[in-house]
């Protein structure tokens, strides 16, 4: 109480305005320092994969994180953990106050353009696991800022749809996670975009109330990028801090609104406060240092080895008749398109070029396996653009990279190398000026072809803009609409055209753009070569004459992206028939799934293995060769639902109506336990992981203890490792209560244990998992009577159940 009280006389010190000052950015990234009361500005980034550049510049590198599919499939909070403490450690290394990250929001359709950020399709998985990334990054005083709150679940309009979701699913579902994960400390939290049942999440006075009023959370309540279009109601529902900056809603119009009596000042004050809370923990405020734990820091030496574990961790391992771990000494064929091209990420705002070396898993594999024979067949070519940097592209005076000309109105040029062809601006062209002030940018590269054929060249930004070859027009596109900028944007939106091209002769690419003054600026340029006309041909001839088969399949950075969802779970391209045709030239196939989603395999029973790899970090390629020879087991289970098909799915097919609602409560549940109520049969089931070695599960060492009327109990399991090697493995208990249709996830827990040992495993499962919201009560209440605990390996593997009353 000290502390608060030192804050208050720090905010007695600032007149009105300067408190309203506070309350937006100063900059994109970095909020408004006072130097007057000892208030440093504190830097915000972006960060569900790792420290995103804040001025988008692909030069600037950053530790690659696995994605949150990824982290949650680890089902381990300590590994998680550590993956905070890395970022966390590299953001205070570079001077960070907070990263926005992670994001809460629930894989209810398994299609969302975000999915690979995203952590499960359950909410106390989420918020167990969540927590502990967290801690990890608040352990180096650096601050976590979960988001999008609330139900930020799709991007198909995410700015102006609005969910429709009643109270109680509201509380048990899509509240939870961000409950457990404030309750458990975090400093900040991101309203975000889209409307809760009409009106917009930075308006929700209901919503911000439950978080600081009925939890008692002391954190800032940040807006996402440029979600406000009011200053009076987000200030009044309790919204605290406006970003981007500079001020639009806020600053200058909030103090009017204060002075014209439409805003009371202890509204500022509390969100005033709330930020200099944040500065003093973030050690922002004179006097004050970082809330860190230094023994806990993690160097940047040490960091690629902890990426390297967490994405062991994460694999998962769906299928294996035996082909895993591989025999050394054989020949084995690595196929597909993912082995030499892996996919990392998915095309956000927020990505990420990886600090370090990093080995693709074609590379790593090679070396792992090198006392046998290897050999590399991509399988399918290349199904979608890519930006310039991919092909070796030089400037026209030979430095590899392109070359931008940035043209100010006033007749100022900034003429620089960069090695991409996709490029981000957010409030100022660092050298040059602002973005809001109008100029020209001018991108020239000169692109030998690899192979002769049709190449597909497209272009597209935030302003007017034409593309050509050899001084041959191709493209024209317009500028996008005022109101859909930052859409366009985060889409990445291009126009393409065709041409000729031949095999080693250069030519060069010149794009044009007349760049509007708007608040973010972007280009982006891309080619697609032309297919190779005989890989699929190639890959099976290398599979039949192969001991195993190492096929690698998935995403490519343009499946998922920000601000657009997913047609179907299906995998991208030509990859189902290379999946098909490689199985039946060799059975012995283990397909590796490198998708941050999860993808239908209606394939997955004609081969020997199939193993979820999600996008597991920068220290893929070495964890999964690794994996594959048995040296690590793949010890993850699914945080997510793969069911026989998209149509299994209550969301399957659902659409905004006319306006823009999407009806949660119409679909809910979702996910396993809709499947539970409807009685289908998932292909791999949420929690299913299967690793190296088996389990046994001992009746006689079942046994609940507590209930009425702690009404909180601890299951106790006996487990027996009945495979020839050590292993993991995750006791999952789950409740139903009285008349309820299907069971919930209420705890878990992993327990190693050698060959032929026995371990005994007990799962705390507290009062909360057996509560109901109870709307006439407006509280959390426990049906009496007879309650289920259900455990087992998977939702749809639960074979021990006992009783409980309550």
């Amino acid at each position: 109480m000290t502390e608060d009280r030192e804050l208050s006389t720090m905010l007695s010190k600032l007149e009105p305005g300067q408190r309203a000052a506070l309350t937006a950015g100063a900059l994109p990234w970095a909020t408004v320092p006072e130097p007057s009361i000892g208030l440093s500005s504190m830097v915000l980034g972006d960060g569900p994969l790792g420290l995103v550049s804040l001025t988008f510049d692909e030069r600037e590198t950053a530790l690659l994180l696995p994605g949150g599919i990824a982290l949650a499939a680890t089902w381990d909070q300590d590994v998680v953990r550590e993956v905070g403490r890395a970022l966390g450690s590299e953001a205070a290394r570079r001077g960070f106050s907070g990263v926005y990250a992670p994001n809460l929001n629930l894989l209810r359709t398994g299609l969302s353009g975000r999915s690979f950020e995203m952590w499960s399709e359950d909410p106390l998985l989420t918020g167990t696991l969540a927590a502990g990334f967290v801690r990890g990054v608040q352990s180096q005083g650096v601050a976590a800022c979960p988001k999008h709150l609330v139900c930020n679940d799709t991007e198909t309009e995410r700015q102006r749809m609005s969910a429709t979701v009643d109270e109680t699913t509201l509380r048990e579902v899509y509240l939870r996670p961000f409950e457990m994960v404030l309750k458990a400390g975090a400093w900040m939290v991101m309203a975000a975009y889209n409307r809760l049942n009409g009106i917009p999440c930075t308006e929700q006075a209901g919503l911000l109330a439950i978080l600081k009023q009925e939890w008692g959370w002391d954190g800032l309540v940040v807006s996402d990028y440029f979600a406000l279009k009011r200053t009076v109601a987000p200030a009044l529902a309790g919204l605290d801090l406006e970003m981007p900056g500079p001020a639009i809603y806020f600053g200058e119009r909030l103090a009017e609104a204060v002075a014209a009596g439409q805003v009371p000042q202890d509204r500022v004050d509390d969100a005033v406060t709330r930020l200099l809370r944040l500065a003093r923990r973030t050690g922002a405020l004179v006097g004050y240092d970082r809330l860190a734990a230094p023994e806990e820091h993690i160097t940047a030496g040490q960091a690629p080895e902890v990426l390297r574990a967490a994405a062991a961790a994460s694999f998962t391992l769906v299928r294996n008749e035996g082909l895993l771990p591989l025999r050394p000494g054989q020949r084995i064929a690595v196929i597909g398109p993912n082995a030499a091209r892996p996919c990392y990420q998915g095309a956000t705002f927020g990505r990420i070029r990886p600090a370090g070396e990093i080995v693709t898993p074609w590379q790593a594999i090679r070396d792992r396996f090198a006392a046998g024979e290897v050999v590399y067949e991509p399988g399918v070519t290349q199904a979608t653009p890519e930006t310039l940097g991919a092909f070796g592209v030089t400037t026209p005076d030979g430095e590899p990279g392109v070359l931008l000309e940035h043209r100010t109105g006033d007749g100022r040029v900034l003429t620089e190398t960069r090695l991409d062809s996709a490029f981000v601006w957010f409030g100022a062209v660092p050298n040059l000026g602002p973005t809001t002030e109008p100029g020209s940018l001018r991108l020239t590269a000169v692109l030998t072809p690899g192979r002769s054929g049709y190449h597909v060249l497209s272009a597209g930004g935030t302003g007017e803009v034409s593309l050509s070859v050899d001084g041959l027009a191709l493209v024209s596109r317009p500028a996008p609409a005022p109101e859909d900028v930052m859409g366009t944007v985060a889409r990445a939106e291009t126009s393409a055209a065709g041409i000729e091209l031949t095999a080693g002769v250069p030519v060069t690419v010149a794009a044009q753009m007349r760049a509007d003054g708007t608040r973010v600026r972007a280009l982006t340029v891309t080619c697609l070569p032309p297919p190779v006309p005989d890989a699929l041909e190639r890959a099976e001839r290398a599979a039949e004459s192969a001991d195993a088969v190492i096929l690698i399949v998935g995403d490519e950075l343009m499946t998922s992206r920000e601000s657009r969802d997913l047609p179907s779970s299906a995998l991208p391209g030509g990859q189902v028939e290379l999946v098909r045709r490689v199985a039946a030239a060799n059975p012995r196939t283990a397909v590796v799934v490198n998708a941050g989603r999860p993808v239908d395999a209606p394939w997955a029973d004609d081969v020997a293995a199939v193993l979820c790899a999600w996008l597991p970090g920068q220290g893929f390629g070495t964890a999964l060769a690794r994996a594959l020879a048995g040296d690590d087991e793949p010890a993850g289970r699914l945080p997510v639902t793969i069911p026989r098909r998209d149509e299994d799915r209550p969301t399957w097919g659902e659409r905004l109506d006319r306006d823009l609602s999407l009806d949660y409560t119409a679909t809910e549940p979702t996910g396993y336990r809709h499947l539970q109520r409807a009685g289908v049969t998932p292909q791999f089931a949420f929690g299913h992981g299967l690793g190296y070695t088996t389990w046994a599960y001992e009746a006689a060492g079942l046994q609940v203890t507590g209930a009425a009327p702690a009404r909180q109990v601890e299951v106790t399991v006996s487990v027996t490792n009945t495979g020839g090697r050590p292993g993991r493995e995750v006791v999952q208990v789950y409740v139903r209560g009285p008349g309820e249709a299907d069971a919930r996830l209420a705890g878990f827990a992993a327990v190693t244990a050698g060959a032929g040992e026995t371990a005994e495993v007990t799962v705390p499962v507290g009062e909360r998992e057996f509560a109901r919201w109870d709307t006439g009560a407006a509280d959390w209440s426990v049906t009496p009577g007879r309650h289920q605990v259900l455990v087992g390996r998977s939702a749809a593997g639960l074979t021990h159940t006992l009783e409980v009353s309550l």
